[in-house]
């Protein structure tokens, strides 16, 4: 993909995610202003690294990066949940520091 076309693209995703996570907000407003710049860079890391992505999940991993797996899917299942009860743009952001750890490691593999 052509780094403009994946800047412009990037920039779509963090504005809705943004928006919808004001439209849903009550407080946290400081908070609002961090989705941007969080899921801009996310979404700009995982479409220059997409075939790695797409690989990972083809990959047959063995059982001990299953549980692996599990447990970190589980607790940021739990974490996500609390931080959704909190308030909606500490999740979203929870969610999307997830994310940004993840493609931090995928870009880290892809280079390898």
């Amino acid at each position: 993909m052509r780094p403009a076309l994946r800047y412009v693209s990037s920039l779509g995703v963090g504005a809705i995610v943004t928006a919808l996570a004001a439209e849903f907000a009550t407080t946290d407003h400081l908070l609002l202003i961090s989705l941007l710049p969080l899921y801009v860079s996310v979404t700009s890391m995982i479409l220059a690294h997409r075939q790695q992505w797409v690989s990972l999940s083809r990959d047959t991993p063995d059982w001990s990066a299953r549980k692996r797996g599990a447990i970190i899917g589980g607790m940021g299942a739990f974490t996500g949940s609390l931080l959704l009860q909190a308030s909606v743009p500490a999740g979203v952001a929870g969610f999307g520091l997830l994310l940004l750890g993840m493609a931090g490691v995928v870009a880290d593999v892809d280079e390898l």
